[in-house]
């Protein structure tokens, strides 16, 4: 039996209160691996990350139907576009991650992206799909390196995304510490080409720091952090 929004958080809430409450006097102690991997899982199959992924959609969502009624009242209207980030935001892994106990080590977690056969995140995919039907331009910005091109766009493509301005991906010899300089210099890029990124949405803060959006909308993602 499907359990009601008021149930799954306190269920939540009482499972993490369980996990946590044998270290609350141990401050210096991490919080016990094993543990936190349990309430990611539970967090994930008790339906609140989806319902959370849904939340934050609809508030972007909804920010673009604002923004396209205004461009319409224009004379000159603008050319809107929307960024999405691909890995947990349009794209799922979360059947690897648990495969690889949350573990990602490089060369395996690429196996699994050279598979191409992620499925879409389904709130996100309505917002795509909402995006392309009112002329609203789409980009992708990953962190996923170049020679995963041909597996990121097919998998894109099975996964239902199949119409886009353009994907950027990381280039090959990216040496920085952090994603952030390659995901800003490239939103910068895709304005000096005319557009308004009205929406930029992702799961890492990593994402949407930076700047060169109007809005940016963080999607939960309690399984691994990118600087």
């Amino acid at each position: 039996m499907k359990l009601s929004r008021k149930s799954r958080v306190l269920s939540t809430f009482l499972f993490t209160a369980l996990l946590f409450v044998s270290v609350i006097s141990l401050a210096e102690e991490p919080e016990n691996l094993y543990l936190t991997k349990q309430a990611a899982i539970f967090y994930h199959d008790s339906g609140e990350y989806d319902y959370d992924i849904s939340d934050v959609v609809q508030q972007a969502q909804a920010y673009l139907e604002k923004r396209i009624a205004e461009n319409n009242k224009l004379k000159n209207k603008r050319k809107l576009a929307v960024v999405f980030d691909i890995d947990e935001t349009s794209l799922s892994n979360y059947k690897h991650l648990i495969a690889l106990d949350f573990g990602i080590i490089p060369e395996l977690y690429k196996d699994t992206i050279l598979k191409a056969e992620d499925p879409a995140i389904p709130a996100t995919l309505k917002l795509y799909n909402y995006a392309n039907a009112h002329g609203v331009a789409v980009f992708f910005i990953t962190g996923r390196s170049e020679d995963l091109r041909d597996a990121t766009v097919k998998n894109l493509i099975t996964a239902g995304c199949k119409d886009w301005n353009e994907i950027y991906l990381k280039p090959n010899d990216y040496h920085e510490k952090s994603i952030i300089p390659f995901k800003t210099l490239t939103r910068e890029k895709i304005q000096k080409k005319g557009y308004d990124i009205v929406v930029n949405i992702g799961d890492q803060y990593s994402d949407l720091s930076g700047g060169n959006a109007e809005r940016t909308f963080k999607l939960p993602n309690p399984y691994y952090y990118i600087p």
